[in-house]
């Protein structure tokens, strides 16, 4: 006997409703589970930009519980992720291509912040580079990106850095602070305190991205063996970074909101504003698609090289992953 039509349709229905049912309470099995803890610099003038795939509910819509753990700079970020304790971290390529020559199992799955912002800065009385033989500059840790550009600045301007007192002073705050104090002649810090530096009489010396134009500021850095382990995972998170970094693009008072909230920074405080402006240039700013440039990779190696952080090149292909991007620009519904 055949059945009649509407008894079809609603075992369709049923059917449908089962496996809607099914797929929902997949996807809350995997939020439960094992958190994604990836590593953050201690929130600036752009921290909005850094939580937005968990404030905007990217990360839960991915289904993934995404934590993300305050570290002072990348290079401890680093070893915070070799010791297991995050799934990844965002910081300078710079950190990992070493890492890698080094044979550490790092990978670069995506790079988002496409140049870097960390400049040098100095006080109203330095006149030329110079003037920094003798003199104090105040760095972050060794091979951090402030101590590569504040090198990479002394070379280019013929200044030995044996001559130089470098001075490791912690975060850009702190840094700043130092040049206030008179404890430092110079230092490198984001291009943020740009606008109140000059209130302060303290001078931007450098752009960053004048003295290593090719230098990535920001790129994910995960581990293969935590790929092999954890691909689909990797992928989600991905996916949901791509998707916080375009909707803060879109949504720049949200934005704002967020990191004054966040870091601290009061209503007249013009850096949030600023930085937002420095993200949105689609030159040197943030590019949600997170590309894998080589050739600026390769740059860099070449720039490590000279400058001595390694003893040679190698073949820095090893030290990424694109196969996560690929699928994660897919999943995040975003033009290649």
């Amino acid at each position: 006997m055949r059945m009649p039509g509407i008894c079809r349709l609603q075992l369709v229905w049923a059917s449908a409703a089962v496996i809607a049912g099914l797929a929902s309470a997949a996807a809350c099995a995997h939020a439960q589970g094992q958190p994604w803890r990836h590593g953050v610099i201690e929130p600036k003038s752009d921290a909005g930009f850094q939580v937005m795939a968990v404030r905007g509910g990217f990360a839960a819509k991915q289904g993934l519980k995404l934590e993300l753990p305050y570290f002072q700079n990348d290079v401890i970020a680093l070893r915070a992720l070799l010791a297991g304790e995050l799934e990844s971290y965002e910081g300078g390529a710079a950190t990992a291509i070493i890492a890698a020559a080094r044979n550490a199992d790092v990978k670069i799955i995506g790079c988002h912040w496409q140049t870097v912002v960390h400049s040098v800065f100095a006080r109203a009385e330095f006149k030329g580079p110079q003037d920094l033989k003798g003199a104090t500059m105040a760095i972050s840790a060794p091979n951090a990106t402030p101590d590569m550009i504040g090198k990479a600045y002394l070379a280019q301007n013929d200044v030995p850095a044996s001559e130089v007192k470098f001075a490791s002073l912690g975060n850009d705050p702190e840094r700043y602070k130092a040049l206030l104090g008179g404890i430092a002649l110079a230092t490198v810090i984001s291009i943020e305190f740009l606008p109140i530096g000059k209130t302060d009489g303290i001078k931007l010396v450098a752009r960053g991205s004048e003295v290593m134009p090719k230098y990535l500021r920001l790129c994910a850095v995960t581990t293969g063996k935590l790929l092999d382990a954890r691909r689909e995972d990797a992928v989600r998170f991905l996916a949901a970074q791509m998707q916080g970094y375009n909707y803060a693009l879109a949504n720049r008072e949200e934005e704002l909101r967020i990191t004054r909230e966040i870091a601290g920074i009061k209503a007249g405080d013009p850096r949030p504003e600023f930085m937002f402006a420095e993200a949105a240039r689609a030159d040197t700013g943030i590019d949600p698609r997170m590309p894998i440039p080589m050739d600026k990779l390769e740059w860099l190696q070449q720039q490590l090289v000279k400058a001595g952080n390694l003893s040679q090149p190698f073949d820095v292909s090893r030290v990424v992953n694109g196969d996560i991007r690929a699928q994660a620009l897919a999943r995040a519904g975003l033009p290649r």
